[in-house]
């Protein structure tokens, strides 16, 4: 049974994966490099609130997600700027005074011929759609400097040669939501941090929610 909720948005939900399929198809090479820069990871915050449904459960609610677009992308990792985070931070303090930031999210890119991986089951196999040790890593920095971090999110995009049929499916526990867009595999996995040792690692038990595309707490 979970204990923590993170509930998906329309307009959060439009952002993160709009922004990683940006990020993998589109080339963001300058026009005069000569040089391809797709499947690239990209970044942005979380903005919402922090509630207890009826049976006692944390929910976090993400409201709205942002786009960094000051970060720095490349194919294995992203990197945001600190100013990026204090600009926005301060403008939903004026316009969202009801929203906090609560955690952020960024994107992990695969390919058949970039990284070998063949089949989203081998993907699924060797996890490669959960938080990779450096993600971790960013969270503590953020929590130790005092960012009241809570959400993680980690959008993961495959694609293949041709489309398949494959149902929408909650995995890990419903900690993480699998559906199918094109000839394309996404991967929105949650981790959530609570409590006083919040900081030292990331909750278990946790369900991500997502109406508007059929993924409930039930």
């Amino acid at each position: 049974m979970s204990i923590c909720i993170v509930s998906l948005s329309d307009q959060s939900f439009f952002t993160i994966v709009t922004a990683a399929l940006e990020a993998y198809k589109v080339d963001h090479a300058k026009h005069d490099s000569g040089d391809s820069e797709k499947y690239l990871e990209t970044f942005g915050n979380l903005w919402g609130y922090r509630s207890e449904d009826t049976a006692g459960k944390k929910v976090f609610r993400v409201v709205m997600a942002d786009v960094s677009t000051a970060a720095e992308r490349s194919q294995d990792f992203v990197i945001d700027k600190e100013e990026s985070y204090d600009a926005k931070s301060s403008f939903i303090e004026t316009y969202y005074p009801e929203l906090s930031f609560i955690g952020d999210y960024h994107s992990h890119p695969y390919t058949i011929q970039g990284d070998g991986v063949k089949t989203e089951l081998d993907l699924e196999r060797n996890e490669l759609y959960q938080f990779s040790s450096g993600d971790f890593k960013s969270v503590k920095y953020q929590q130790e400097i005092g960012r009241k971090y809570n959400v993680g999110l980690v959008a993961t995009v495959y694609e293949r040669d041709r489309s398949i049929k494959r149902s929408r499916k909650h995995i890990d526990e419903k900690s993480c939501i699998r559906f199918q867009y094109q000839n394309m595999t996404i991967w929105i996995k949650a981790y959530v941090w609570t409590g006083h040792n919040y900081r030292r690692k990331s909750d278990k038990m946790v369900c991500l929610i997502c109406p508007n595309l059929g993924f409930n707490a039930g």
